[in-house]
């Protein structure tokens, strides 16, 4: 009966932080974002998981004028980053959890979708919008791309309805 050992150098022992279940929140200033960071921090204190909250650089973080110098383009795009990243460092404040943020240039869906699989997260959080006319009309949102090209759970958080003034069972929230 022959044994087979092997006698090939052992690889070195993983670090804890290779072994973290990560969540990723996508994030931009809209009250549906914002619900889903909070949402998503809510699920990795649950879950002792990290979150990584991502933010694409979109038309809305740049000046609205197009004749503005490129200087003060991306003054104003580090300035809004800045902003949004002491947004989300507020939302998660009463959170203790290990977060991470990460700003990217590029599709969103995309980058989403490739941090996802670089941290190989447990799931993608994301706010949605109420759809209106303007949401049909210019197409897939990041939401519906990510859902389709993921094997991923995704969980899509509404944005906050505002609270009714009526009063009674109606008026609840």
């Amino acid at each position: 009966m022959s044994e087979h050992h092997d006698q090939s150098p052992r690889p070195p022992e993983p670090a804890p932080e290779d072994f973290a279940t990560w969540l990723v929140a996508g994030y931009d200033r809209h009250p549906a974002a914002q619900a889903a960071v909070v949402a998503a921090a809510d699920l990795a204190t649950r879950l002792d998981a990290r979150l990584l909250v991502v933010h694409v650089l979109d038309v809305e973080d740049y000046p609205i004028d197009p004749d503005a110098d490129v200087a003060d383009w991306e003054a104003h795009a580090r300035a809004a980053l800045a902003h949004e990243r002491d947004q989300v460092h507020a939302l998660l404040a009463e959170h203790r959890l290990p977060w991470t943020w990460v700003a990217r240039r590029g599709n969103a869906a995309r980058e989403l979708l490739d941090l996802a699989d670089e941290h190989h997260a447990l799931m993608i959080v994301l706010g949605v919008g109420r759809a209106g006319l303007t949401a049909r009309l210019l197409g897939d949102s990041v939401a519906t791309y990510v859902t389709r090209h993921t094997d991923r759970p995704v969980l899509l958080v509404p944005e906050p309805r505002a609270r009714s003034v009526l009063p009674g069972p109606l008026g609840q929230s």
